[in-house]
């Protein structure tokens, strides 16, 4: 099996009815948070608030343990294409919450701007990146993954807290650099992963 056959393989193995569903769940959620909270919270706010239900989302228990189910060994990848394999089915889920956010601030008559709304989906993308490594982890270890998901999402309103020039172009280029690191990182994970623990 080829490397492209055996990564479209576990990505459809992840897009099934139950993930269908799941993006339609979680999108109608967090449009009826935004309709009514879209104001109160503002762009930082929302930035926040997707990262944090990003976070949490992609290392939602049920997802870890139906990665840890799969055969890892059956596939001839390495941990970094594996990981590339295992991140693009989640990363999907999680644009979900971006899109479901600006659904329920435009209902409101609140649309968000188009920067707010890529900043927003960078930092889904981002979150859920870096939480995507508590999936193989238990406990503080996983806890401190999905915490630093939240923070590197968090960490994409600094330039426009700061006032930085070409602030925009910061944002792309810290989320770039999160998640390259973070898709590395869970690359590696995946390739120290033991099923079979002693």
């Amino acid at each position: 099996m080829s490397e492209a056959r055996a990564t479209l393989a576990i990505v459809r193995r992840h897009i099934d009815r139950r993930f269908a569903l799941d993006w339609a769940v979680a999108f109608v959620l967090v449009g009826a948070i935004a309709y009514p909270f879209g104001r109160v919270f503002g762009p930082a706010g929302a930035i926040c608030i997707v990262g944090a239900l990003c976070a949490a989302f992609a290392a939602e228990r049920s997802h870890a343990q139906s990665l840890r189910r799969l055969t890892f060994f059956a596939v001839p990848l390495y941990g970094r294409q594996l990981a590339r394999a295992h991140a693009v089915a989640p990363a999907l889920a999680a644009l979900a919450i971006p899109f479901g956010y600006a659904a329920g601030t435009a209902l409101r008559g609140l649309p968000l701007s188009t920067t707010t709304f890529l900043d927003c989906v960078l930092a889904a993308l981002v979150a859920t990146l870096v939480a995507l490594s508590s999936t193989f982890r238990d406990g503080i270890r996983a806890a401190l993954y999905v915490l630093l998901g939240f923070a590197g999402a968090v960490s994409l309103t600094l330039p426009y807290t700061l006032g930085l020039a070409h602030a925009t172009a910061l944002v792309l280029f810290l989320a770039f650099v999160e998640g390259f690191f973070a898709l590395r990182a869970f690359g590696e994970t995946l390739a120290r992963y033991d099923p079979l623990p002693d």
